[in-house]
């Protein structure tokens, strides 16, 4: 009846193989609090550490077996033993770090949103391409365990057909540069929640309803709640809401939740960024309700299942989950909101 689900099934595998030398290109808070002790405690081999502010290179390269620290980025790159460059600048400044870092040969793991344009997006995906250098975008939510057990149910034909997917997220960012961004709602912070409605329901919509609003007394320069609508094509049977409200000012009732129903059952996954259930109802037994609690966190499995995608790919030979060129429909749908959140309109996807 409901399925055995165990932490084995949802929790990323990570790779034996650990040869490749990872050097990253800025060390700021990203890496420090989240990147850095997840590679520790894989036993990732990073090799250099490179910011222009040389005390958080340092920082971050203590925790490593003597890696190189520098501010140039040159000299992260003439390192023998550098063969995946780990991006975690901001994205509007990537694309003059890609051309360098795809012209000394280097494979590129890219935090998100890859670029703050489709434009400059797929201008980076062709540079890698004709470098002929492997280039992953960094959605750790896809090996965050929660978020992996939930789609576990899908691939298993747990819930049926899944007809809807829905997403309520509430917390506040209205503060330092997550505030000075311009659509960093949606282009930064919510294309997680972009990208993890392709993965849930496999497809990637025809167009793309938004709206925003300003809040009185807010400091971001952008709107910072926002309801997306996905359509698809009629075949596919499906529909989309993902609703983000990152200005909640009262903190006892952020919450995160996930509502997937399908022909067969329904899903409510809860608080993915901490301790974790999801519950499953059955159309079969309508009056009980199985929970799991999920074992592991979107901090460590996520980010270290991400960058264990990303050395298995270059192990096998093959394009990794979340390439470049996969990535592009992620950001054409969290451009297209922004556009349709500007104009009052749905925007068609381009292809």
């Amino acid at each position: 009846m409901f399925p055995d689900l165990q932490p084995g099934d949802y929790q990323p595998d990570l790779p034996s193989d650990l040869r490749f030398g990872i050097g990253f290109v800025g060390c700021g808070n990203i890496v420090q609090r989240s990147q850095m002790p997840a590679y520790k405690r894989a036993g990732f081999r990073v090799v250099a550490c490179c910011d222009l502010t040389e005390e958080k290179a340092r920082s971050v390269a203590a925790n490593f077996d003597n890696p190189l620290v520098t501010t140039e980025v040159e000299e992260l790159l003439a390192h023998p033993d550098v063969q995946i460059v780990d991006l975690a600048v901001h994205a509007y400044q990537r694309l003059p770090l890609v051309e360098q870092i795809a012209a000394a040969g280097k494979h590129i793991f890219s935090q998100k949103p890859l670029a703050p344009s489709l434009g400059e997006a797929e201008r980076i995906v062709e540079i890698c391409r004709d470098a002929g250098v492997t280039l992953m975008v960094n959605h750790q939510a896809r090996w965050a365990p929660p978020h992996r057990a939930l789609r576990l149910l899908v691939e298993q034909g747990v819930l049926g057909h899944v007809y809807s997917v829905t997403h309520f997220h509430r917390a506040y960012q209205d503060y330092g540069w997550y505030a000075e961004h311009e659509d960093f709602n949606i282009v930064d912070h919510g294309i997680h929640y972009v990208d993890l409605s392709r993965y849930f329901s496999g497809h990637t919509p025809l167009r793309v309803k938004a709206t925003t609003t300003m809040v009185p007394g807010q400091n971001a320069i952008s709107p910072m709640i926002y309801t997306i609508l996905f359509e698809y094509e009629a075949s596919s049977q499906i529909m989309t809401t993902l609703h983000f409200n990152n200005i909640v000012s009262a903190p006892a009732l952020h919450d995160h939740l996930w509502f997937l129903d399908g022909t067969r059952g329904s899903a409510l996954l809860s608080n993915p960024m901490g301790t974790a259930k999801l519950s499953v109802s059955l159309k079969d037994a309508p009056e009980q309700v199985q929970t799991y609690e999920i074992a592991g966190t979107w901090g460590y499995e996520g980010f270290a299942g991400s960058m264990g995608e990303m050395l298995r790919a270059l192990e096998e030979g093959r394009e990794p989950e979340c390439s470049g060129r996969d990535n592009l429909e992620s950001i054409r749908m969290a451009v297209a909101a922004v556009e349709s959140s500007n104009s009052g309109e749905s925007v068609e996807l381009s292809r």
